[in-house]
């Protein structure tokens, strides 16, 4: 009885074994009546961004073909992956066909995306923000809960040092100004995203190496709570020699009244020290526990930012660098000029605006200027995954 079967089943593989030979271009039916669905990436969508679509199909028979309609008139796109950028705000329905080979065609169910501009209106936030020409992402009169909290905010730009040069080459200073010419153009180049684990949004923009020179990403994160950070990370592109990452952010908020601000630093002894005058501050390590773990605020003796900063740098085993608080009376155009690559060091030093002046109960602004060490691996060895991380963190106190 055994052997029985064993011969029925070495027939019936045969059989099939030829049926495959002599038929080769058996058609294969998918399960079921056709069908499509698609995703969007990333989830929220800007104004300007570049933004993916991906369908899927099943059922049928194969193989698929799409075709898809963003609803803003632009012509309409193949393939089951695309990209698309919006340029302008607004709500747009998004509809997708999918196509089998008989043929026939199935419209995937209709989505519609909500495109966000400038002002960004998320979790009591109003976040007015611009791509500059050359201050990577500016944001500006920004309030939480309708109070405002920011009066403007940019990145002006990199500077980057070269250390130790091979023999006969100069020392190399560069200054990167990062504008909208420089924005990847790749997914997620520029987007919104959104976290519920902590609850915060984020508008983030990855520039591109090849216009820049090096591998940078702005982030401006606001939190449901309504703290803030300003973000930058920093890749590992460049020559083969030790050098110095210096981002310049400019900063002028908005804790209570502005012409009654005064910028403190927290001292060894464990006390808020008020700073009285223009200055260069560097980070003395000293944080204030109760505090959220900060080094410097500025407010109006009733309300307060308390500011942490933050530097993780790749390249660990290379001396820790203090960060800057540069603290000036705020003054029209005291912002470096728009240059780009070799340069000079002291065109692009915001102490060159310190003049001595009272900043004592005076409209303030400051920059943060935090610093780390960086190296290339050279031609051959692969990139590293983890980029460096620049940070400050701002925690409101009776704002």
């Amino acid at each position: 009885m055994r052997a029985a079967q064993i011969r029925s089943t070495v027939i019936l593989t045969v059989v099939l074994s030829l049926a495959i030979l002599e038929y080769p271009s058996l058609t294969v039916h998918a399960a079921g009546p056709l069908s499509g669905s698609f995703t969007t990436n990333p989830q929220f969508i800007l104004a300007g961004g570049n933004n993916s679509f991906t369908g899927t199909g099943s059922g049928g028979i194969l193989p698929y073909t799409f075709s898809w309609d963003f609803g803003d008139g632009s012509p309409k796109a193949t393939g089951n992956f695309t990209t698309h950028i919006y340029k302008l705000a607004g709500s747009y329905t998004v509809t997708m066909n999918v196509t089998d080979s008989t043929p026939t065609t199935a419209q995937a169910p209709p989505q519609v995306v909500l495109v966000q501009g400038s002002p960004l209106n998320i979790d009591g936030w109003r976040v007015n923000w611009n791509i500059t020409t050359f201050h990577g992402i500016e944001i500006s009169n920004v309030t939480y809960n309708g109070v405002k909290t920011i009066i403007d905010a940019k990145i002006t730009g990199i500077l980057v040092r070269y250390a130790q040069p091979p023999p006969g080459l100069p020392q190399c200073i560069f200054f990167d100004d990062l504008g909208a010419d420089d924005v990847s153009s790749s997914i997620g180049g520029l987007s919104l995203q959104y976290s519920t684990t902590p609850t915060w949004f984020q508008i983030r923009v990855a520039f591109n190496p090849s216009t820049v020179g090096y591998n940078y990403t702005q982030f401006w994160r606001f939190y449901q709570s309504g703290e803030w950070e300003a973000e930058f990370a920093i890749g590992h592109i460049g020559c083969g020699w030790n050098h110095i990452y210096e981002p310049h952010y400019r900063f002028i908020l908005a804790p209570g009244s502005q012409n009654r601000n005064l910028m403190g630093q927290y001292t060894p002894s464990g006390m808020w020290q008020n700073i009285a005058w223009e200055g260069n501050y560097t980070d003395n390590s000293m944080r204030d526990p109760l505090h959220n773990s900060t080094e410097w605020r500025i407010g109006d003796g009733h309300s307060y930012y308390y500011m942490r900063p933050q530097v993780w740098p790749w390249a660990t085993e290379m001396p820790r660098l203090g960060s800057h608080i540069i603290l000036l009376r705020d003054h029209p155009g005291e912002i470096e000029p728009t240059t780009e690559y070799d340069t000079v060091d002291s065109l692009v030093n915001p102490s060159m605006f310190v003049n001595g002046e009272l900043a004592y109960r005076q409209g303030l602004a400051f920059y943060y200027v935090p610093k780390l060490w960086d190296h290339w691996l050279g031609l051959g060895s692969p990139t590293p995954s983890t980029p460096s991380i620049v940070m400050l963190s701002f925690f409101p106190n009776g704002i």
